[in-house]
């Protein structure tokens, strides 16, 4: 990797402020706002880089050279500041006493003056040069005192009137951490808590702590969403634009914690502080909290002082929806929403009904990429330990240090997961799941035809992807069991707008109970849900009755890839599936479109492949 470079900096000019303002009433007019004064003080402080130039092209110094006192390089200055201000300020810049004619002259000479005057200008009035001052300015000397404290100034307890918060913590106590802005480090930053004198709830710049009504010896925590700064680790803030950029740069570049990690401290991080893999996890899951509960406006309150691992959890049971996504419910654009209309022919008279509703699409297919959960029969808990673990926090407390084979209660060995008994069971299990092992199942997966001739030429049961899991007792918990699939609600233009896992299999009966869960209205359910199996489905919702209900809103229909199988031999499927019938049936799923010769083509109007897209994107 590049280490990071950095410029060598001047300290900032020592002059008088007594100076500094004699020469600002002589030069400027006596209204000009302290707010116009710093920005061209700040503006000529940042652009040494143009004053350079400026102040050389003054000079003769060889014969063939023409010393220019109004530059090309001031010139620019002089236009970028016009044009930064309004008339009545660009007024104020001059003296009643200045000449009318060529004011933007006028106005560079004085900030040549300026200039000159803060010793921003690597030659003097005598034209010697002075080398230190081609460095950039240093702002350390003028960086403003940083406190992270609370946002708001009064209590919110509904209970109890806007009193004043008091700063609760003693001098000798309060903590100072590192502060990340943006990009930029502070180190020892004070963090100051408030504290209401008569309902003892403490406001901190990121959360509220109480204690619980129910239970006074319980403190409860409030995540407040419009905070300034986020914690992020024991010695750690960040703002929000560091907590954007983390979950931004995860979803843009589908990056880990630990390749952002490795971006930012070789990017802006400094020898004394490196974030770690843990800051930007706990900066991710707090941006995405306060993001996801301040667009559905609600309060995300938890027991204090829960680790991050079950901080996201109850994220999700409080805020998930069940997986439906509520920034995504109520999308439309022109690849997923259509007019409704009649007819295919867009002649006709009254094609277009204008009081009808648009007409949506969502394409519905599940990804089998098996994320794993507790392998406990019957348990769908997460795991204890994401990386090499095998069972929730519940069963792997119940096991204990006992062996992790089914009924043995013999203890484990150490560095092992089975007793002195069941090793060799132990031992099998990690040479099947070695990396050189798993190398040679991905080949067979890609290419299953080749059977070698070191293979057992078994047939091993294959499960139908439309039935349930074939009951399977496994021998012993070493590894975690799989989630089927994950099944997918997506619109044609690629927005994810519901997820869920299916556990055993993809039936239709589940694909059925899933889409009553997540459109529990008539008004809710779109006009036409793409799966790959509809027609099965289709069977499925006539033959238990709920196809009475959504026949009154909604059409199922294979996608493009699938129908072209299903066509041949499946009578229903090609007579109510068909995701493109050029027979006038569906005028809404087929639109007329010139080809680069001027005839009129038709084509599908909804995208059907785009979890087939997804799925590789991913």
């Amino acid at each position: 990797m590049i280490p990071p470079v950095y410029a060598g900096q001047r300290d900032f000019p020592n002059i008088s402020f007594q100076n500094f303002s004699l020469f600002i009433s002589s030069t400027f007019h006596q209204d000009i706002s302290l707010a116009t004064v710093l920005f061209l003080l700040f503006s000529l402080t940042e652009n040494t880089d143009l004053l350079n130039l400026h102040s050389r092209q003054q000079q003769k110094l060889y014969p063939s050279e023409k010393g220019k006192q109004y530059t090309g390089w001031m010139i620019a200055l002089v236009n970028a500041l016009r044009d930064q201000l309004d008339e009545e300020t660009t007024s104020h810049l001059f003296l009643n006493s200045d000449d009318e004619v060529d004011r933007d002259k006028l106005f560079g000479d004085k900030l040549h003056n300026m200039a000159q005057k803060l010793k921003l200008l690597p030659y003097t009035k005598s034209n010697q040069f002075k080398p230190k001052r081609v460095e950039p300015i240093s702002q350390d000397r003028f960086k403003p005192v940083l406190l992270i404290c609370p946002k708001t100034f009064t209590c919110t307890t509904a209970s109890c009137s806007p009193r004043a918060l008091i700063q609760c913590t003693k001098d000798r106590d309060i903590p100072h951490t590192k502060l990340i802005i943006g990009t930029t480090i502070h180190d020892n930053v004070p963090v100051l808590t408030g504290r209401c004198p008569l309902c003892d709830t403490r406001y901190a710049a990121d959360r509220e702590r109480y204690p619980d009504p129910a239970d006074k010896n319980t403190w409860k925590r409030l995540y407040t969403n419009n905070a300034r700064y986020l914690k992020a680790g024991q010695n750690l803030w960040v703002d929000r634009s560091f907590s954007k950029a983390v979950m931004n740069g995860m979803f843009s570049f589908h990056a880990s914690s630990q390749a952002y990690t490795q971006f930012w401290n070789n990017s802006y991080g400094a020898p004394s502080t490196n974030i770690t893999n843990r800051h930007v996890w706990q900066a991710f899951t707090q941006e995405s909290i306060r993001t996801i509960a301040t667009q559905t406006s609600q309060s995300f309150e938890l027991i204090d002082n829960l680790p991050i691992s079950e901080v996201t959890g109850k994220a999700y049971e409080i805020l998930g929806n069940n997986g439906s996504i509520n920034a995504a419910t109520h999308h439309s654009c022109s690849e997923c929403s259509h007019a409704y209309k009649q007819s295919m022919d867009p002649t006709a008279e009254n094609n277009m009904d204008i009081d009808a509703a648009d007409v949506k699409m969502v394409v519905l297919d599940g990804i089998v990429m098996g994320p794993t959960h507790c392998a406990y029969d019957d348990c769908t808990a997460p795991l204890a330990n994401a990386r090499g673990g095998a069972l929730c926090s519940h069963h792997d407390n119940e096991f204990g240090n006992r062996c992790r084979v089914r009924d043995c209660i013999n203890p484990k060995m150490v560095d092992t997961e089975a007793c002195i008994i069941h090793q060799p069971l132990w031992e099998k299990h990690k040479q099947t799941h070695s990396r050189d092992h798993l190398m040679g199942v991905r080949r067979m997966l890609q290419r299953p035809q080749d059977l070698q001739p070191w293979q057992n030429q078994e047939n091993h049961p294959h499960q139908p992807h439309d039935e349930e899991n074939p009951e399977h007792v496994r021998k012993h918990f070493f590894s975690p069991a799989c989630s089927y699939c994950v099944e997918t609600v997506v619109a044609p233009c690629g927005v994810v707008i519901a997820w869920t896992k299916f556990e055993k299999s993809e039936s239709p009966t589940n694909i059925l109970k899933y889409l009553a869960e997540i459109y529990p209205t008539p008004e809710s359910r779109p006009s036409y849900i793409c799966i790959d199996k509809a027609c099965v489905v289709l069977r499925t919702a006539i033959a238990n009755g709920s196809w009475e209900e959504w026949k009154k809103t909604t059409r199922f229909i294979v996608d493009s890839y699938h129908y072209n199988n299903h066509k041949a031999d499946d009578l229903l499927c090609a007579m109510y599936c068909n995701p493109a019938p050029i027979d006038g049936s569906a005028p809404n799923l087929v639109q007329l479109v010139r080809d680069k010769n001027g005839v009129m083509q038709m084509q599908r109007a909804f995208n059907t492949q785009v979890n087939f897209l997804l799925y590789f994107k991913y």
